[in-house]
């Protein structure tokens, strides 16, 4: 199953966890995820330790309008630089879409 996680929300709130073990577990049961990340949440690509998500297995890409907005400069290499225009384009080939607001 193709899975999208659209997070919006900081990553220094509760939700982090959450995201990343539900990532983990999606991951380990052989779904494919994308993490989307956008308005806020493009401030994961600042937290040193959310390249696990990466590295459990998902795509993580980041909305570069977003992360401008926010002051964000540098972009890390495990994280794909987007657009939400992109992300409405692919919409159609995720078979369940999980919102982190």
């Amino acid at each position: 199953m193709k899975i999208l996680l659209f997070i919006t929300s900081v990553p220094f709130a509760k939700d982090y966890n959450t995201i990343r073990n539900l990532t983990k577990y999606l991951c380990e049961s052989g779904h494919e995820v994308t993490i989307f990340l956008s308005g806020n949440g493009v401030y994961y690509l600042l937290r040193p330790d959310a390249e696990e998500l990466k590295n459990f297995g998902a795509r993580v890409m980041f909305c570069s309008h977003a992360a401008h907005q926010r002051g964000v400069k540098e972009f890390p290499e495990w994280a794909e630089s987007s657009s939400t225009y992109s992300l409405s384009q692919m919409m159609k080939d995720f078979d369940k879409t999980i919102c982190f607001n």
